[in-house]
């Protein structure tokens, strides 16, 4: 089932006319006319009594139309979460970073970071040693100063 489809059915039966429809949602009132005619098909049953002049859900459309509108708002809500999850930062970051770095300089700074990002969690590895990146699960490591080992 195409969500096309039901969006024609939806815009079909709010304005009373498929040729209404058809404008609303920027096609011809002949695909407007086949996107019904496959939703009718599809569900076997007819939804809407067409003339030249009107159109009218049936029983059965009138039923139909509540879960259609309740599965598009549904798909939309769903589409808005996840554009909201696309542009909100969350999930857990590890870091690794030096004590004197990560007392004297980041500390303020991640505090903030935080307050503007709450759904984040940060895991932090505050250690003088160098972290082995391939065996600690450390997706950014903050270092200054010459690498010994150009491995790191």
């Amino acid at each position: 089932m195409r969500t096309d489809d039901l969006n024609v059915l939806v815009y079909a039966a709010e304005h009373g006319s498929l040729s209404a429809a058809a404008r609303e949602l920027a096609i011809t009132p002949a695909v407007a006319s086949v996107a019904i005619k496959r939703l009718e098909d599809a569900l076997g049953t007819r939804l809407l009594v067409r003339s030249t002049r009107s159109l009218r859900l049936t029983p059965a459309g009138a039923h139909y139309l509540v879960h259609a509108k309740t599965a598009l708002r549904a798909l939309a809500e769903g589409e808005k979460e996840l554009h909201r999850e696309r542009q909100e930062i969350a999930g857990e970051l590890s870091l690794s970073m030096p004590s004197d770095l990560g007392r004297n300089v980041l500390l303020g700074w991640l505090d903030r970071f935080m307050a503007l990002h709450p759904q984040l969690r940060l895991r932090l590895r505050v250690s003088d040693r160098v972290s082995d990146l391939f065996r600690q699960p450390v997706e950014i490591a903050l270092r200054y100063g010459v690498p010994e080992d150009s491995a790191w």
